[in-house]
């Protein structure tokens, strides 16, 4: 007997022993991200998650508007929103928003996400083996996305927290605010750095698919992230460097024409295909219903007497009557449940259940151009960038005796011709705030009265111009992470 109670215990020891080992045991139903990154294939894998997650922010939205359309075009005043919906859906284009709404709360998630990914894929980079070039150029993209990401980031919220390790774990997960300065330091040398090591163009094939971050792309953006954050120099040196490399197609409505993928205006696009079940199905809320059977797009449109986003009255007053680009930008429609103007910009007649056909342009060679002009002042060679896309829309060119400031006159040429492609609210950034709250009072006032009936007066103030920090992430971080002021 003693010798089994000894045996016993020796059994009961072994077990317990081995209980450690028995628990820690690699997951057999997912990738263990510490360890995924190892090679070449791998990293290639990796980025594509990164676009993958770009283009579900693209397409992700609450009430049919994609949530970055709601927080870049519809905040300014070009978009208006229904106000007659669920009043957390609009809050955002009436400056009423709080640190609890939703759709703000998602798009900070999505953008998080996208960081995160990006995160994986360049710290994997210098131990992954392999052909060095590719996984060198993978961590390339990788940067042209994060610092893509950072950019949108920094101008909706201002200084947000500098992620540039990826999040595993529970340790140093939470990190308080960067000044906006150090965002912009980051987003700057990513690009730099992707600039050097991306390529200028693809050749197709496996893991050089055309649509890639590019070299041009890198420059682009870096000119545009310099330009907004006020260094004109920066931004022409960076910007001289894309000039001439594409081109402006001879007809503006081609460039957002279904099918008509990586033109040669295209710099940078969110890619998306039907055939892979990755067609974009959001801008089919842009269409009144009687405009989709009108044009016969299986997919359909909007059934809403108001719908979820529309450009305003302002923005279509705005424009020349001879402007080529009008029936490329927005359409009326006198017939429907929907009557007034929509967004005809995105529309893809043989759009059905797996959606559109159309990528979305976030980088072309007319913003090229137009932040030339803007960064180098008023002069011939301005006038001449500007008067370059003017001629394309079928307008007399412009110069010094014009109507106008020179700030505003490039302005309003960015308005014409990059509507409704995520530009407008980032845009208006560059102005003072006194010139921002102004153009956005008389929006909404003007807005609510002629699209609504009701007579508002609205007042704005600086603290105004930037989104609420979402309250869950305060929260998690036990207030380290610091509400902007007014909210």
């Amino acid at each position: 007997m003693k010798i089994y109670r000894s045996l016993f215990v020796l059994l009961i020891i072994a077990l317990f022993s081995g209980c450690d080992d028995f628990l820690d045991v690699v997951p057999q139903d997912r990738i263990d991200a510490s360890t995924f990154y190892s090679t070449d294939n791998e990293m290639v894998i990796g980025v594509n998650g990164v676009y993958a997650a770009q283009r579900l922010m693209i397409t992700r939205g609450d009430g049919g508007s994609p949530l970055l359309f709601t927080l870049l075009e519809s905040r300014s005043d070009n978009a208006g929103m229904d106000h007659t919906d669920q009043a957390e859906r609009v809050e955002t284009d009436l400056f009423n928003e709080g640190p609890g709404n939703l759709p703000i709360s998602g798009a900070w998630e999505a953008l998080w996400n996208i960081v995160n990914l990006a995160n994986n894929v360049i710290a994997s980079g210098p131990d992954a083996v392999g052909d060095k070039a590719l996984i060198d150029r993978v961590a390339g993209e990788a940067k042209f996305l994060r610092a893509l990401t950072y950019f949108h980031l920094v101008n909706i919220w201002g200084g947000v927290p500098l992620r540039t390790e990826p999040t595993r774990d529970f340790d140093n997960t939470i990190l308080p605010r960067s000044d906006v300065s150090e965002v912009y330091n980051l987003i700057v040398q990513d690009l730099t750095e992707a600039a050097t090591i991306l390529p200028d163009e693809y050749a197709g094939g496996n893991t050089n698919e055309i649509g890639r971050a590019t070299s041009g792309a890198a420059l682009t953006l870096l000119g545009k992230v310099e330009l907004q954050r006020g260094n004109a120099s920066a931004a022409v040196a960076a910007l001289r460097q894309v000039e001439g490399r594409y081109s402006l197609l001879p007809n503006f409505a081609d460039i957002h024409a279904a099918g008509n993928d990586n033109s040669d205006e295209a710099i940078f696009e969110v890619n998306f295909n039907p055939s892979n079940q990755t067609g974009w199905g959001g801008n089919n809320a842009f269409i009144p219903a009687s405009v989709a059977a009108e044009k016969g797009i299986v997919a359909g449109g909007s059934n809403r007497v108001i719908l979820s986003a529309y450009p305003t009255q302002d923005l279509v007053d705005s424009y020349d009557p001879s402007d080529l680009r009008i029936t490329g930008t927005f359409g009326i429609t006198t017939e429907g449940t929907y009557i007034g103007p929509y967004i005809s910009k995105y529309i893809d007649p043989t759009a059905a259940g797996q959606g559109s056909d159309i990528n979305l342009v976030l980088l072309r060679y007319a913003d090229v151009l137009l932040m030339l002009a803007e960064a180098l002042g008023e002069g011939s060679e301005a006038y001449g960038f500007i008067n370059q896309v003017r001629a394309r829309a079928g307008l007399p060119d412009i110069g010094p005796g014009d109507p106008g400031t020179f700030m505003e006159k490039v302005m309003n040429e960015r308005r014409w011709e990059l509507a409704f492609e995520f530009h407008r609210w980032i845009d208006l950034q560059r102005l003072s705030d006194t010139d921002v709250i102004s153009i956005m009072e008389t929006q909404i006032e003007s807005q609510q009265l002629n699209k609504f009936g009701m007579a508002v007066d609205i007042s704005l103030t600086s603290d105004d111009l930037l989104f609420p920090i979402p309250q869950g992430e305060i929260d998690i971080s036990g207030n380290v992470v610091i509400q902007n002021p007014g909210y």
